[in-house]
């Protein structure tokens, strides 16, 4: 079918091994497909696109129902297209009709995603075991901040925010630097200069330093005092620009994403505009 050793076809006779063995180990997809059906021909290509896009992660069988008629009804399947999903052995799940390629990604996300496991642990309350499995995902893609941001939302929602910021804040400074890990790094940095219990050194080094001015950032924050705390972490970004891989300057941008009044957020914009 394709030169990808993922996306197979699939007979009467390998059945047994190439789908249901297999499912044992990862989640397979059976294609029921016939050469005869316009819409089979439509969705095969673009199945094919998005199971490429899983580097593995799922096993793609096509199944010609014209040549395995009896299987298909065995199976259940009396309509084309037909996307069916197996683990350990059995049907977990189907698809029918033609889709988009948007739809196929949205189906199989819930079987092939590196973060699968992790939000069928959290869905079920499990968020103990959705931490330690999204951090397994991170240890093995250290390369890769979603996986290390998937953990801190996690530890977050557990009621954990300072191992979360731990987590965030030892990265490397590019993967730190990258879009919404950036983001939750900054709101967690203010959140652990609130609670902070060395509040009274810091509050006397306020107008002495970058790190003094982003913990008074912080407090005023603490008070819903947003233009207070853009203020602060504007003088603080001007104060050392490298201050903590720039942390102020992210800190303040990050502000602009809270929840706020409409008026207060286009004045928080405008005293960012200088900043860069």
């Amino acid at each position: 079918m394709t030169a990808l050793p993922y996306i197979v076809d699939g007979t009467a006779e390998n059945f047994p091994r190439l789908v249901l063995e297999n499912s044992q180990r990862g989640p397979v997809v059976v294609n029921f497909w016939s050469p005869h059906a316009g819409p089979c021909l439509v969705v095969m290509p673009r199945l094919i696109r998005v199971a490429s896009e899983y580097g593995g992660r799922l096993l793609v069988v096509m199944l010609n129902s014209d040549q395995h008629g009896e299987l298909t009804r065995r199976l259940g399947v009396h309509a084309l297209p037909l996307l069916q999903v197996f683990r350990n052995g059995v049907e977990v799940d189907r698809l029918q009709g033609v889709e988009s390629e948007s739809g196929l990604r949205v189906f199989l996300d819930k079987y092939a995603s590196r973060s699968a496991a992790v939000v069928r642990a959290y869905e079920s309350g499990a968020i103990g075991k959705a931490v330690g499995l999204a951090a397994k995902d991170a240890l093995a893609r250290p390369e890769d901040p979603d996986t290390a941001l998937r953990v801190a939302k996690l530890l977050v929602l557990d009621g954990r925010a300072s191992e979360a910021f731990a987590l965030l804040d030892a990265l490397p400074v590019a993967l730190r630097a990258a879009g919404e890990v950036c983001a939750l790094h900054a709101h967690l940095a203010l959140l652990a200069a609130m609670t902070s219990e060395d509040d009274g050194a810091q509050r006397g080094r306020t107008d002495q330093d970058a790190e003094g001015l982003f913990v008074a950032a912080a407090q005023a924050l603490h008070t819903d005092d947003y233009e207070m705390a853009c203020a602060r972490l504007i003088e603080s970004a001007r104060c050392d620009p490298h201050f903590r891989d720039g942390l102020a300057r992210h800190a303040a941008h990050a502000l602009v994403a809270l929840p706020m009044a409409d008026d207060v957020r286009t004045r928080l914009r405008n005293m960012l505009s200088d900043l860069g």
